[in-house]
C-alpha cells in the first residue's frame, strides 16, 4: 500500500513539474514574441526616422541649390565716397539768370564771381560751379548732374543726366552746383552723360 501511495506522490509531482515548466515556457514565448515585436516597431521607427531625415535634407540641400543658382550678375560694389565731391543744385528764387553765350565750365569763389551774385552764395563757406553744354542734340533738355566724380588730382568728371523736354524752348542744357569752399580750386572738367557720352563744353 505505502508503495502505491509512494508512486503516485512521485508522480503528481512530475505532473505538477511538467506542468509548471510548460507554463515557464509559454510566459517565455509569449515575451520573446513581444520583444520580437517591440524590435520590430523600433527599426520600422528608425527607418522612418531615417527617411525624414534624408528627406529634409533633400529639401535643404535643394534650397541651397536653388539659392547658389540665383543670378547675382547685376550686383554692384558701392561707390566710396571719397571718390567724389559733395554738392547741391543751386534753386533759383525770383528769376534763373540768363544762359551763356557759348558753352563752358565756370568757377566762381569769393574773390572771383559776377558782381550780381555778391549777395546771393555765401561765399565765407561755399564756391559756384556752372557748366553748359553746346550740343546742338540736346538743346531744349531738361538737365540734372548725377556727381562730381575725381578722375585724378586735376581732373574732375560732371555725370551729368539729360531729359528730353515737351516744350519748344531750344535753350541749352546747364546747371548752377554749390560746392564746398575751395574743393574744385584748380581742376579741370569734363562733362559727360549718364551713359558715358562726352559732352561739348567748349
Amino acid at each position: 500500500m505505502r508503495g502505491n501511495q509512494f508512486l503516485k506522490l512521485i508522480t503528481a509531482s512530475f505532473f505538477v513539474l511538467f506542468f509548471l515548466t510548460a507554463c515557464g515556457d509559454g510566459g517565455s514565448a509569449e515575451g520573446s514574441a513581444d520583444e520580437g515585436e517591440a524590435s520590430e516597431n523600433k527599426e520600422a521607427d528608425s527607418q522612418e526616422d531615417t527617411s525624414s531625415d534624408e528627406d529634409s535634407s533633400e529639401g535643404s540641400q535643394s534650397s541651397d541649390g536653388s539659392s547658389s543658382e540665383e543670378d547675382t550678375s547685376g550686383a554692384v560694389k558701392p561707390e566710396s565716397a571719397s571718390e567724389t565731391i559733395s554738392f547741391d543744385q543751386v534753386s533759383w528764387v525770383g528769376g534763373v539768370p540768363d544762359r551763356q553765350p557759348e558753352p563752358g565750365v565756370w568757377y566762381y569763389t569769393q574773390n572771383d564771381h559776377p558782381e550780381k551774385y555778391a549777395d546771393t552764395f555765401d561765399w565765407g563757406k561755399e564756391d559756384v560751379l556752372l557748366w553748359q553744354i553746346g550740343d546742338e542734340k540736346y538743346k531744349g533738355y531738361d538737365a540734372d548732374t548725377g556727381k562730381l566724380e575725381i578722375m585724378d588730382d586735376d581732373v574732375i568728371k560732371i555725370v551729368v543726366e539729360l531729359e528730353e523736354d515737351d516744350s519748344d524752348d531750344e535753350r541749352a542744357p546747364r546747371n548752377y552746383l554749390k560746392v564746398p569752399k575751395g574743393e574744385l580750386e584748380g581742376k579741370s572738367f569734363i562733362v559727360e552723360t549718364v551713359d558715358g557720352e562726352q559732352l561739348s563744353v567748349e
